[in-house]
C-alpha cells in the first residue's frame, strides 16, 4: 500500500490538487522516468513515493519537493519552519485547508503566544500566511482552487 499525506490523497491526488489539472499515471511514470508498465507496478509499492521521487516529481512539475517530503513523512514536520510563503500555500494545499483551519486549532495556537514550540511557531505561520487577517468578517479569503469534474 502506496504512503498518503496527511489528509489521506496519495501522490496523484495530492499533484492534481496543487497543479489544478488532471494528472494521468503515464506523466507522473515519464517524471519518474519510468514506463508506464513500470509505474503501474511502482505506484502500489510500500514506500511509494520515497524521498528521490518526491524530489523528481517537485521538479518536474515544479512543486516543493521539500512540501511533498514533509507532507508524506520523509522529512519531520518541524521542517515548517524552513518553507517560504509559497511553499506554505502548496503544503497547506496539499493538505486540505480544514487541516488549517480548525479554529480548535488556530485559538490553541494565538493563545500560546509566549513559549511556543517550534511546530507551534510553524503553523501560526502557516495560519497567518493563508489567513493573515482571521478577525476580519467582510474580508475576502484567499480564493481556493476549483477544480472541473472529470471528463467521462
Amino acid at each position: 500500500m502506496p504512503r498518503f499525506n496527511r489528509a489521506g490523497k496519495d501522490i496523484g491526488r495530492v499533484l492534481e490538487w496543487l497543479l489544478n489539472r488532471d494528472v494521468p499515471d503515464g506523466e507522473i511514470g515519464s517524471a519518474l522516468n519510468l514506463a508506464k508498465a513500470t509505474y503501474s507496478r511502482r505506484k502500489d509499492a510500500h514506500d511509494y513515493p520515497n524521498y528521490a521521487e518526491l524530489t523528481a516529481l517537485g521538479e518536474s512539475f515544479g512543486i516543493s519537493a521539500r512540501v511533498l517530503q514533509i507532507a508524506f513523512g520523509w522529512r519531520g514536520e518541524d521542517e515548517l519552519i524552513l518553507l517560504d510563503v509559497e511553499e506554505m500555500h502548496q503544503y497547506i494545499d496539499q493538505a486540505g485547508a480544514s487541516v488549517f483551519s480548525i479554529e480548535g486549532v488556530r485559538i490553541s495556537v494565538e493563545e500560546r503566544r509566549d513559549g511556543d514550540g517550534r511546530l507551534a511557531t510553524a503553523i501560526r505561520t502557516l495560519v497567518e500566511a493563508a489567513d493573515p487577517n482571521p478577525d476580519a468578517a467582510n474580508t475576502p479569503k484567499r480564493a481556493h482552487k476549483t477544480r472541473s469534474s472529470p471528463k467521462t
